[in-house]
């Protein structure tokens, strides 16, 4: 649940994580304390200030039965697309995770760890943060900043702010053991934590505190479930993507082959009438190569320690180490593919009814060949998984900070060092070695040799099977190093109160070293490219902020950052803020705030690559059809960095309103509107085909058949995105006498428009409501605790949105199949319950998706073997997880 914030001070000591201030107030007679909040370093007594924050605690988490950040974050209504999920595709970024607020991309989003920023993830086009390398068990609370830039933290945080406060202060020892389950009975989960604390800060001068853990999920392939239980989708009314191109031999004519012969190797046939263009045929099905849930496994070490000096000093520091491993397999790529795309399967002599050097799809068997049992050359549909293709990825991660906290004269004054790493490995295999198909494995005249065996590998030469479907490894090293000093103090009296102060300075230092295997970049493996990144930077920063009551119903707020980037030169961003509180109970506030992204190091360092990616050709298919080849197309791209790309640049406003009509209830609504710039992006791919007329320069097409060569998506700053909506958060507690008390949360996000222009040339057009932009997005709870028990039951609502990626685009399933061009809303239910009745020992069960809920069903996605989108959903189904606390005395 998402607990906001009410403008009475009760908040203040609840993110200090005590109980509500204001009933605090009634029994104690000492000044409350003074606590910091995301978006400001002055110290204050009220909470509340002028932008809008979310909080979600530690026991947020616990109810939610999340076991990653990543599920913690997922849930947010203020999330949308442009992030990165764990599962999908598996693309560079595999085995990560990153986060996107008002779906402005992962790297407009800033994340930090207790305020300070990390190193990012090594692959992908944004630089962000893993989040599925923070341990979930140390996490004290996060808070999420709302509003657009921070001239605080980062200019950079256009979409905002999202900050991972870590455990501080602990004394004893706790073990916590879980398990989970589907209602399939797969994708298990075993998850060990043990915190050990000892110390108080107040009597021993000291805390310290280790917190250890390591999880297990076992993978979930997408055939265990019934919407893909198979690849022939016709009963969906789609396509049948069960493919021929597997071992069958045909006769050789034309580009795939002529009347069906026979199959190579021991596959058995396909018996099914209902399919009179596969039966008898050996079929490839990658629904059961391919996962819906990787495997993974997570480990975590994380330690603080604070010492009490004389004179209110203090020392602190924390360190955390993780790594997280996970593995998936995927669908291994036939000759239909490589010979369309790599143009290496080729009709030499124009032998088989084409043209000379006409593309084919298949390998020739010579009639000389062992397998060979037809007396002539045959055309053999291939599927090249003699290795399977799989990919695994391990990342680890290290951070270490030191500092000292107190007071000089009358600042409170901080000052830390800290240094972070992550060393990525990505190990592919499966893809073929260009140079190896053509030379070792077919002779000079394009035809299979007769010493290597298809359908077969152990016959083969492992040499030779080793060097053909080589182990390939991408490895990336970043590290972001930095110094930090700041402090905050009051300067004098304003009629509403003290006129506070805040100063502050940084410097870190950057480095991205992203190195793809030298196969895939130096074109050996030409299916797939990939491109490295390497660079390195250094960035100082000082900022200033004011906080003035200069009323006792009104308080202003000023900020203003300066930064310098080695490589990219300087810019200066305010921000300002106001709040008006004309009762005791209502508050109007507002902010206004401007943003600077730099390029990142991949954007300025990465070199070019060339990929496929899969496309519908508006000019050879008008209207979808499933028979036409080029309605479901992969198309060679090109991407990579520019060197003439400009920062980004942001303004954002927000409008907003606190009330808390009784003790315990509040509820605040806050209007947002984010313009963003010179946004560096790739043209979409779908909008380039569209309006291919624009761009003749970035498109090329075979000149004899007219059909898709090329298609260049180079980074340039080529968008501006405007976006706005309303974010509205409520929270309230209800005394129920001896029956306890009951707790509700709610949050809302409405994306009221999301306007971007693909060019600078082009005009804004509208995008919320289309294509992974949905408008609704919501999280409602309510709780129940009573004595040793305490339950909850948690909704997450997604909005429905249109298949069309724009306004002026066309929905491929319009004329078969309209019913799929709207991707449905979704609401599941998660439900919690623990009980502490028992000495030393809590017991808790959380059900995440009570109702066994499919996702929505998104026809796009078939293409992935997915049929959902895993930006807001999951597949999984109900999943069941049980765990137990013992803390030791």
């Amino acid at each position: 649940m998402f607990e906001i914030r009410p403008i009475v001070r009760a908040v203040a000591l609840l993110c200090a994580g005590a109980a509500p201030l204001y009933a605090q107030a009634q029994e104690h007679s000492e000044p409350p304390p003074r606590v910091e909040i995301t978006g400001s370093r002055i110290k204050r007594v009220d909470a509340e200030t002028a932008s809008a924050v979310q909080v979600i605690t530690a026991e947020d988490i616990a109810r939610s039965g999340a076991t990653t950040v990543t599920d913690v974050l997922r849930n947010l209504p203020a999330g949308n697309t442009g992030g990165y999920v764990t599962e999908g595709t598996p693309s560079q970024a595999f085995g990560s995770a990153g986060v996107s607020l008002r779906g402005l991309g992962a790297g407009s989003t800033l994340t930090l760890i207790n305020g300070r920023r990390v190193a990012p993830f090594g692959f992908g086009s944004a630089s962000f943060v893993d989040t599925n390398a923070i341990p979930v068990n140390a996490i004290e609370r996060v808070e999420v900043l709302l509003d657009g830039a921070s001239a605080i933290y980062g200019a950079d945080a256009i979409g905002g702010v999202i900050n991972i406060i870590l455990r501080k202060n602990y004394e004893g020892l706790s073990a916590t053991v879980s398990g989970g389950t589907s209602a399939y009975h797969d994708g298990n989960m075993g998850n060990a934590s043990i915190t050990y604390g000892q110390g108080k800060l107040e009597q021993d001068g000291y805390n310290w505190l280790l917190s250890l853990s390591h999880s297990d999920i076992s993978p979930v392939l997408v055939n265990a479930r019934e919407r893909t239980r198979d690849g022939d989708f016709r009963r969906v009314g789609l396509a049948d993507r069960r493919s021929t191109f597997s071992s069958n031999a045909y006769t050789a004519s034309g580009t795939t082959g002529g009347t069906f012969l026979g199959i190579v190797g021991n596959c058995a046939p396909l018996n099914d009438p209902a399919s009179p263009t596969l039966n008898g045929r050996c079929i490839a099905d990658s629904t059961n190569s391919v996962t819906l849930q990787s495997k993974a496994q997570r480990d975590n070490v994380y330690s603080a320690l604070t010492y009490a000096l004389s004179g209110g000093w203090e020392l602190f520091g924390d360190a955390s180490l993780s790594r997280s491993r996970q593995a998936s397999t995927m669908y291994s790529y036939a000759t239909n593919s490589y010979g369309a795309y790599t143009n290496d399967l080729v009709d030499k002599y124009g032998l088989y009814g084409n043209a000379p050097g006409t593309t084919i799809s298949y390998l020739l068997l010579p009639a000389s060949h062992p397998q060979n049992r037809w007396g002539k050359t045959v055309a053999v549909r291939y599927l090249f998984n003699d290795i399977p293709t799989t990919i695994a990825s391990e990342s680890r991660n290290m951070r270490y900070t030191f500092g000292a906290r107190g007071t000089l004269g009358k600042w409170d004054v901080e000052a830390a060092g800290m240094f972070s790493r992550s060393l990525t490995d990505t190990r592919y295999r499966g893809y073929l070695q260009d140079s190896v198909l053509m030379n070792d494995v077919l002779d000079a005249d394009g035809l299979v040799r007769n010493s290597f065996t298809l359908s077969n590998p152990g016959a083969n030469d492992p040499a030779l099977m080793a060097r053909l479907y080589p182990q390939l490894n991408n490895r990336a090293d970043t590290s972001t190093s930095s110094i930090d000093l700041h402090g905050n103090r009051e300067l004098f009296t304003l009629p509403g109160g003290p006129l506070a102060i805040s100063l502050g300075a940084e410097f870190r230092r950057e480095k991205f070293d992203a190195v793809p295997d030298t196969l895939f970049t130096d074109g050996s493996i030409q299916l797939i490219g990939m491109t490295g990144s390497n660079g390195s930077r250094s960035v100082s920063a000082a900022y200033g902020e004011l906080n003035a009551p200069v009323l006792k119903t009104v308080e202003l707020s000023l900020a203003a950052r300066s930064d310098h980037y080695s490589d990219f030169g300087s810019a200066f961003t305010p921000k300002a803020g106001v709040k008006w509180s004309p009762l005791p109970q209502l508050a109007f506030r507002g902010t206004y705030a401007e943003g600077f992204r730099a390029p990142s190091l991949p954007e300025l360092h990465a070199g070019n690559t060339n990929g496929y990616i899969k496309v519908l050709d508006p000019k050879l298919c008008p209207v979808y059809d499933a028979a036409n080849a080029n309605c479901d197309i992969y198309v060679a791209y090109t991407t990579g960095a520019n060197p003439d790309i400009k920062a980004e640049k942001s303004k954002s406003f927000t409008v907003g309103v606190v009330v808390e009509p009784i003790p315990r209830w509040s509820l605040s609504v806050d209007v947002y509107n984010i313009k963003r710039r010179n946004e560096l992006s790739t043209i979409n791919a779908s909008y380039l085909l569209e309006n291919e007329s624009k761009f003749t320069d970035r498109i090329v097409r075979n000149p004899v058949s007219g059909k898709l060569d090329h298609i260049s998506l180079i980074t340039a700053n080529l968008s501006e995105t405007q976006t706005r909506g309303v974010d509205v958060d409520a929270r309230g507690v209800t005394p129920l006498g001896n029956w306890g008390r009951l707790t509700m949360t709610a949050s809302y996000n409405r994306m009221n428009s999301y306007k971007s222009s693909n060019t600078p040339d082009d005009p804004l057009a509208e995008y919320a409501g289309y294509y992974e932009l949905p408008k609704n997005r919501a999280r409602f709870g309510l709780a129940w605790d009573r004595g040793p028990w305490d339950a909850s039951v948690n909704w997450n609502y997604v909005g429905g949105y249109l298949l069309k990626t724009s306004p002026d685009s066309v929905c491929s399933f319009q004329a078969a199949t309209p019913w799929y061009c709207d991707v449905h809303s979704s609401l599941t239910a998660d439900a919690y319950v623990s009980y502490k009745g028992f000495r030393n020992l809590e017991l808790s069960l959380s059900v995440r998706n009570l109702a066994n809920k499919e996702a929505p069903f998104d026809a796009s996605k078939i293409a992935y073997l997915q049929g959902y989108s895993p930006t807001y959903h999951s597949q999984l189904g109900r999943y069941f997880q049980l765990s137990a606390t013992y803390k030791f005395k």
